[in-house]
Formats: structure tokens, sequence, C-alpha cells
């Protein structure tokens, strides 16, 4: 194993640093010397994930899962289930149309007859082909030339066109209506029906795979199940369980079609399929690993039964459907347009092994954590140039795809890094040190991302997996600070340094995320969670100061408690607020005064009360 960086063990000489203290198991606090805290049972990977209700699992890489660490907002997050169980009337029900079951046209006239005239569908599958972007990356999943060729011959008679690939066609053309919806743009003969028209092109899409039948392996289909899921997941903003098991349908298709299997062994797929192939499985195995970590469950595809080689950095002009020779792989630092997939297939590749440790249910070593640190290391320093994030000076000068491309790549590397140590921030173990600093600054990164993103209007909150990242990382800031003022009884710089971030910074970024986020708080239900619990936790954390666990400790024992103690004179709340950058958080119009009393432990007796109180 490659021996790690080193890092300082020494937790620091400050009187104030929190390493005399450990936040233990089942939300006990516990007063212990640093001798103790070396030889605590670090956590082992077989603590993973929880079951809610008695009927949900979420693991570890959920952001539920890291606030239960904190009892107020699990309270909350417990109560708002219910919320949503006892008021069906106020929830979104999202469902992909392939599950949640669509008339299927006899007739292919009743499905031809949505098709705009000619000139409109080519000009929406133009649009389709301008509109990449990384976060939805439809336009990698086919090769240009080859689907402008197919589909001129097919306009001939499109009534004699196969199913499936009227399948394919219908969810170009509502992917090419959704980038109008996302960016702007729409032409005339549009405007005020795009959503409208795209919603119609989703579910003809969703009727032709339906009528081609879903089980037959035939060309095409495994292109139109992806773009059409595809389609899916550009309008569920939402984690959404239904569209993880529309993936898995997509997942099954493809390895009953062999797609996890490398091509080079089958002399009957030619040259150009095989290389298309593995494109479309490099695809699949991604969105596969980041949905099921979006909901905290373990990725459906085992690796070890796949062989299927990684496509090679080419450009579109060097592949073509009568090619006798495959052209060798480009150089990594050359840019092509399939150079971002690849360079991220790398990250999620070691990205893969995190998850899977985390869901491993038998007992490992805290060394593997640090092998796989180095590993997550080693593989981001080995983006190319043109893909590693330019200075924030600069960025005004990239293309914005190019940007994104950035963004994406380093959000990939520190939500890995947050999850894999994000158990280590309440264990104050010198060795446990390294997990603690790379935790605290991958979180703080993403929520620079996020305020950049913010900053050049990039609506990043349309894509779930995003808004999941951004909310994991403002979780663990919120973990930090509430392990800090449950240890001091305070908020403010006279706590220290926490691992390179006073505790002005860790306030100032998580308001700020917080102002973000009530920014955005009508556009889907996750917003509207976040801000919630954000706020929970701010106003919290500018709430008169705690006694310290040392002071309770004393209490219980009948010692008298001194607020001086070790010299730490506690702050009043005003004197908290002016040590804090940046703005008050505005409180929503929720009824947080209710709100206050239900996460202390009051009975929940009228749950309508609160959605009433949030309507005026």
């Amino acid at each position: 194993m490659p021996k790690p960086p080193i890092f300082d063990d020494n937790p620091g000489t400050n009187g104030n640093n929190a390493a005399t203290l450990i936040h233990g198991q089942n939300d006990q606090n516990f007063h212990i010397s640093e001798e103790v805290a070396s030889a605590q049972r670090l956590p082992q990977s077989n603590e993973t994930g929880s079951i809610v209700d008695g009927r949900q699992y979420i693991g570890e890489s959920h952001w539920e899962v890291v606030l239960r660490d904190i009892a107020a907002v699990k309270k909350y997050l417990d109560i708002d289930r219910r919320i949503v169980e006892l008021l069906p009337s106020r929830v979104e029900v999202e469902t992909p149309a392939l599950l949640a079951g669509v008339p299927s046209p006899i007739e292919i006239s009743d499905l031809l007859s949505s098709l705009p005239p000619k000139v409109a569908v080519d000009q929406l599958v133009s649009r389709f082909f301008q509109s990449y972007c990384p976060e939805l990356p439809s336009v990698l999943m086919l090769h240009k030339p080859t689907f402008v060729k197919h589909y001129n011959s097919y306009w001939v008679d499109i009534s004699k066109a196969p199913m499936i690939w009227l399948g394919l066609l219908y969810s170009v053309l509502c992917l090419a209506m959704q980038s109008y919806v996302r960016d702007g743009g729409e032409p005339p003969q549009f405007h005020g029906i795009t959503a409208r028209t795209s919603d119609t092109f989703r579910m003809r899409a969703a009727q032709c795979i339906l009528a081609s039948g879903i089980s037959i392996a035939s060309p095409y289909s495994i292109e139109t199940l992806i773009l059409y899921g595809l389609s899916e997941y550009s309008r569920l903003s939402n984690g959404n369980v239904g569209f993880w098991m529309l993936w898995g349908l997509v997942v099954r298709k493809a390895i009953h079609m062999g797609y996890h299997k490398d091509p080079k062994s089958s002399p009957s797929i030619s040259l150009f399929d095989g290389e298309i192939r593995r494109r479309l499985w490099m695809c699949i195995s991604q969105m596969d690993l980041l949905l099921s970590f979006q909901l905290g469950l373990p990725a459906m595809i085992r690796k070890e039964l796949c062989d299927a080689a990684t496509p090679r950095y080419l450009h579109e002009e060097e592949l073509s459907e009568d090619m006798q020779e495959l052209p060798p792989s480009r150089s990594p630092s050359e840019p092509t347009q399939i150079s971002y997939l690849i360079t991220n297939h790398h990250l999620l590749q070691v990205f893969a092994k995190v998850v899977q440790y985390l869901h491993d249910s038998s007992e490992q070593s805290y060394d593997r954590v640090l092998e796989l640190n180095d590993e997550l290391i080693q593989a981001r320093s080995k983006i190319p140039l043109h893909l590693q994030l330019q200075d924030e000076t600069q960025l005004e000068f990239v293309p914005r795809s190019a940007m994104l491309e950035q963004m994406q790549l380093q959000m990939t590397y520190h939500k890995a890094i947050c999850v894999l140590n994000r158990r280590y921030l309440s264990v104050t173990a010198p060795k446990t040190q390294r997990s603690r600093l790379l935790c605290l600054q991958s979180a703080m990164s993403l929520l620079s991302i996020q305020t950049t993103m913010h900053k050049y209007g990039v609506e990043w909150y349309r894509f779930s997996l995003t808004s999941h990242d951004f909310l994991l990382a403002a979780v663990i800031v919120c973990l930090v600070l509430h392990n800090i003022r449950e240890t001091k009884g305070f908020l403010d710089d006279r706590s220290g340094a926490i691992d390179g971030h006073t505790t002005t910074e860790l306030l100032s970024a998580l308001t700020n995320s917080n102002s973000i986020w009530e920014g955005i708080l009508y556009s889907f239900s996750d917003a509207r969670r976040a801000a919630r619990v954000l706020s929970i936790m701010l106003e919290k954390f500018h709430a008169p100061p705690l006694k310290t666990m040392a002071e309770e400790s004393r209490s219980h024992n009948g010692e008298a408690a001194s607020p001086h103690q070790n010299g730490d004179v506690q702050a009043s709340p005003s004197q908290v607020d002016k040590k804090i950058a940046g703005p008050e958080p505005t409180p929503s119009a929720f009824d947080w005064s209710t709100w206050d009393s239900i996460v202390q432990g009051a009975e929940f007796d009228n749950l309508n009360s609160l959605w009433n109180a949030q309507k005026e």
C-alpha cells in the first residue's frame, strides 16, 4: 500500500480545541481524555445506514443519515416523513411514465399523430445535438452522423420506421424541448407550449417502448431506453425512487443484451457498434452508481462480472459504421467530445470502491479508509489540464459547458471524500485527524462550488444528483458546528481553528448556502426540506449559549458548574451574532416558534396547522 501523505497527528495545543471530547454512539456525549480518545474503537464499515420507519433503507451516503447524528434534526426528519404520509394532497407525486402505466396505441397512426412537421423536427434534432450539458450527457449517447443518416432514411416513409426507433426519435425531441424549458430560447412556434409538448413527446416515447416489446433485444433499444430515462431524470428534480427503479430496467436490459461484456471477443459485433456499446455501458454504469448513491443504496451492477473496456478518446469524425479498424486512442490531454465522460469514469471507478466500502457489512480497518483516500487523491491528480477547475477569476472566460465539466469532476471527488470520511468527524482520536481534515475541506469546497454556480446563474437544482451533493456538504458542516456547540456551549472564533477553518467561516458558508436554498424554495420539495433543516440548525447556532458537556456532567454529579471553566467565557447571543460573517438567515413563512417546540420534544397534535401557517 502506498504511504499516505503525512498529516500532523497533534490535535493542537489550544485549550479550546474540541479534541478532548467525543460524540459517542446513540447520540450520547462522553467527556474523555486524549488517551481514551486514542483508544476509542473507530467506526467500522459494518455500521451502515438505517431502516426508516421499518420500511425504507437509507445508507450512509444519504444526507439524512448524516443529520440523524443530530437529535433535534432527527426528530424533524421523522415528523416530516409523517407529514408527507398524512397529507398526500400536498405531495407532488412524480413517477416515470413507463412505470406509472400509459395507454399503448394499437395503430402506429396514433403514435405518428404527435410528430410536428419535418421542418420543426429538423430544428429540434439540431437543438438536441447543440444542447450538451454535463449533468445530462444525452448528446453523447448518439453518434450524430449515424443518427442523422438513419433519420433522413426513415423519414422518407416514417410509418415504416421500427417502433423502437420511433421511440428514440421521440426521446430526442423531448430532450430538445426540455432544453428550451431549462435554458430558454424556444422558437416562436413553441412559445407557451414547450413544457406541455415535451411531456407529450415523453409519453409517446414510453408508448413506443411498450409497443415494441420491452423485453425484446432489438437494435436501438438500449439507446432509446437511455434517452427516454434521461428525459425522465431531467424533469424529476427530487431524488426519485421510481426513476432509480426505471434505471434498473435499463441496467437489466443492457446486461441481457451483453453490454457489460467487451465486444472484442464477439465477431458479429462491428468495430463501430462495439465502441458505441462501450460508451453506452459507461453511461449506464455511471448513472447506476450515482443514482444508488443519491438514495443511499448499493449499486445494482456487480463490477466483478463486467469486463467492458473503457471507450477510447476519439473524435466523432473518426467513427463510422463502415470502419475497418478502430483508431488508436487520443491522448487524455487532447480535448474530445467524450473526454469528460471518460475522465469522470476513472474517478467514479474509485468512487465505486468507496460506496462498496460503505455498504460492506463486514468489519474493516481504518487503514482501508486511508487507502481509498489516497486512491481518490491520485485519481484527481490525473484529471487532464483542460478539465481542471480554473481559478474563479478565470471562469468568466471559460465556455459554460467546460466550466460545468470542471465543476462536476471536482464534485465527484469531493463527495467521495465526504462520505468516506464523515463518520470520523466526531471521533477525536489523533489517528483520524486526516479524515476530519479531508472531510471538512471537501464539504467547504462543495459549498464554494454551489456559490460559484449560483453566481454564474447555473440552475444546478434542476438535477437531483447535483442538489444531493450540496445538501450532503451543508449537513456535514452542520454536524461539525453542532459538535463544537455541544462541546463548548458557544460558537465563535474563540473555539479556535477547526481543521483550518474558523467558526465564522463555517457559519458564513452555511448561512450563504441556506440563502441560496431559500431562493429556490418553491422549485422542488428537496429545496424546501433543505431550507427547513438548515434554518433549524442556524437558529440553534444563533441561540443563547448552552452549558458545556463537562458542566452538565459535573451538575449531574452534584458539582458546581462554572461558566468560566478553563477560562472559557460564554458569549451573549449579540456577541455571537457580531462574529458571524454574512447576512442573517431570513426566516420563511413557516411557523418556526411552533416548530421549535416540536423538535424539543413536544407532542405533534396538529400537523395541518403547520402546513396552513406555511401557506399564509
